[in-house]
């Protein structure tokens, strides 16, 4: 588990720990990232039910899904993926949804007691929270010209009260 990020200058400084390798979406760093943690992260997009959830992680017995809304494009797809991503980096504490189970693909292959999911909807805790800046400063680094520096500041911004 990564200590508390608490603001957007700690999640840049941990990015930039990482040393990763230029890329230019958020599944190619989703593939650096498998590589750097020895453990797989898949991405699949999947029609979830609207109204809910965007992003789902589901932590698996020997690798991690990252289920996307699959109406999201672009720029809303990366960060949505980059935000579970933070997520899976920050080993936040998943929540049994068995309601969500059901609209989710069959996975298999769950950790014991099912599966365990981080649902990407509200931004109430310090997880969301840190999932969320943790996210700005991973998209900060895409070197696709269609991602918006500004992202960080606004989330900032949002979580500041401006």
């Amino acid at each position: 588990m990564t200590p508390r990020l608490r603001n957007i200058h700690s999640c840049r400084k941990l990015v930039r720990s990482l040393r990763l390798e230029p890329y230019a979406s958020a599944y190619e760093l989703c593939d650096q990232m498998s590589s750097l943690r020895g453990r797989p992260i898949h991405v699949v997009e999947w029609p979830l039910p609207i109204p809910g959830p965007m992003g789902v992680w589901v932590s698996r017995t020997h690798d991690d899904v990252v289920v996307v809304q699959e109406r999201a494009a672009g720029v809303h797809r990366d960060h949505i993926v980059l935000h579970e991503l933070a997520h899976i980096l920050c080993a936040h504490e998943g929540e049994a949804f068995p309601e969500y189970a059901s609209a989710l693909p069959t996975l298999g292959d769950t950790a014991d007691g099912g599966p365990v999911l981080r649902l990407r909807s509200v931004y109430d805790s310090d997880s969301e929270r840190e999932a969320e800046l943790l996210a700005a400063a991973f998209a900060e680094r895409l070197t696709d010209d269609s991602c918006e520096p500004e992202v960080a500041w606004d989330v900032h911004r949002y979580f500041a009260g401006g």
